[in-house]
């Protein structure tokens, strides 16, 4: 049978036979794919994957092909949500979501003759206004079994409930909005929504206490730029509202196109700002993200500046004065310094060319892997309806321990059980260590152990 019978070209789902992520002049091998011509196929992406080893879509690709090849039936299918929009600068983003789940594919594929992964990518374009339909057409293919997805919390909020009314497990590896907030407000019976990141009430905690801000004297403030209509965003700032006080807070929306950073810097100062808290979309609104690079960059790093894992982002490197952010911190997922599961970075190594991989891979790949030892414990003879049933059951229960993050259990909310936090630094190394010349560090890891640190780069 060929399994992309049913696949249009434009509809945002590939399994192989359109690029969703990268640009590609050589179109030939995605043909060969949709009209089943296996072989042609598995050539053109080990050719592709040769060129370029660090791209996640094309070894997806490349492995469900030759899983088509090898006509192995038993496999199972999934797939993974990510947001590729180029109005947005949310490619790299996609990309780091696409190589967690990848790598969990090459290695399910490897250590399992008897079933197979085969992996749907899907785009949301990280909008949420059309995002439901988009699940609706994914989970209309028959042998979906479970999604990975989405990375924004306002796109999960906007699909969940199409999930919900399939009862389909959806694992998202970034959504980390409070759970009433993306639930809408209401109670399912059964929860089919899981996620492998940290809340941001955890993210909260750590930054208000990293930033000492639980410590502000009379007529001291901390300055709260956020976006009021990102369902991400506004919770986060709804839980610093909660934990410091409205008496405590100045509120900034970010994401206003009149928004001019030195004014509003000169402005909060007189308000009494001892601080900054820094809480973009998660580039739902590019200009959210944009005014909050110039904010970081105008404050000169005067006041401190504090805020989670959407700034965690290398445009911070590549675009600021590494003197002007030192007083940044920022809590993330995940590091990879200070991971408890070297093995992972290991075998990203191997895979990619380089171990330098950001805690958006890691929390996909959790995601994939929790799921990956649900479906070991299904019957491969059951129909869909029931494997999907049987994977939220698993879920409730499962307890990983080789996750990149290390172990990896749900609550009765699906909510990660394991605090697994970050707080990182933006400090300056060598050229080799870096093409900035700076990067984020664990805030108290010493840069000198850096493996290469010292070395001559070439």
């Amino acid at each position: 049978m060929n399994w992309c019978t049913n696949y249009e070209l434009g509809d945002k789902i590939s399994c192989g036979e359109e690029s969703l992520i990268t640009e590609t002049k050589e179109k030939y091998g995605f043909k060969d794919f949709q009209k089943g011509k296996w072989q042609e196929a598995v050539n053109f992406f080990q050719k592709q994957r040769a060129n370029n080893g660090n791209n996640p879509e094309i070894l997806i690709y490349l492995n469900n092909a030759k899983l088509m090849q090898k006509a192995r039936n038993t496999t199972y299918t999934i797939a993974v949500v990510v947001p590729s929009n180029q109005n947005n600068n949310s490619q790299g983003v996609a990309e780091a979501l696409l190589r967690g789940v990848a790598q969990v594919q090459e290695e399910f594929n490897k250590e399992n003759s008897n079933i197979g992964l085969k992996v749907l990518i899907v785009n949301d374009e990280n909008n949420p206004d059309q995002v439901a339909k988009l699940a609706e057409n994914l989970l209309s293919k028959d042998d979906v079994v479970a999604v990975i997805g989405h990375y924004t919390s306002e796109v999960t909020k906007a699909a969940l409930p199409v999930y919900q009314k399939n009862e389909v497990v959806v694992i998202s590896p970034g959504s980390t909005a409070m759970r009433e907030t993306i639930l809408y407000g209401k109670t399912y019976s059964t929860n089919y929504f899981f996620r492998t990141v940290p809340t941001v009430k955890t993210v909260n905690r750590l930054l208000i206490d990293k930033l000492q801000l639980s410590q502000l004297f009379d007529r001291q403030k901390v300055a709260v730029f956020y976006n009021p209509n990102s369902t991400y965003s506004k919770s986060f700032f709804q839980e610093v509202r909660q934990q410091l006080g409205d008496n405590k807070i100045i509120a900034i929306d970010i994401s206003n196109p009149g928004f001019i950073a030195k004014n509003i810097l000169i402005n909060v100062k007189k308000e009494g700002a001892k601080a900054l808290i820094l809480i973009p979309d998660g580039h739902v609104k590019s200009q959210s993200f944009k005014n909050t690079l110039s904010l970081i960059n105008l404050n000169r790093d005067e006041l401190p500046m504090g805020g989670g894992s959407v700034i965690y982002d290398p445009d911070i490197l590549k675009t600021i004065d590494i003197n002007r952010v030192k007083k940044l911190v920022l809590v993330i997922s995940w590091h990879r310094l200070t991971t408890p599961n070297q093995e992972v970075i290991a075998k990203a190594k191997n895979l990619w060319g380089t171990g330098d991989i950001s805690d958006k891979t890691a929390m996909s790949y959790d995601a994939t892997l929790v799921l990956t030892e649900a479906l070991k414990k299904l019957n491969i003879n059951d129909d869909v309806k029931r494997q999907r049933l049987d994977i939220q059951k698993q879920l409730t229960q499962l307890q990983v321990t080789a996750g990149a993050s290390g172990k990896i259990s749900f609550d009765s909310d699906g909510d990660r059980k394991e605090e697994i936090s970050e707080i990182v630094k933006v400090v300056s190394v060598p050229r080799q260590c870096s093409e900035y010349s700076a990067m984020f560090v664990p805030i108290n890891y010493d840069v000198t152990k850096l493996p290469c640190y010292g070395k001559v780069s070439k």
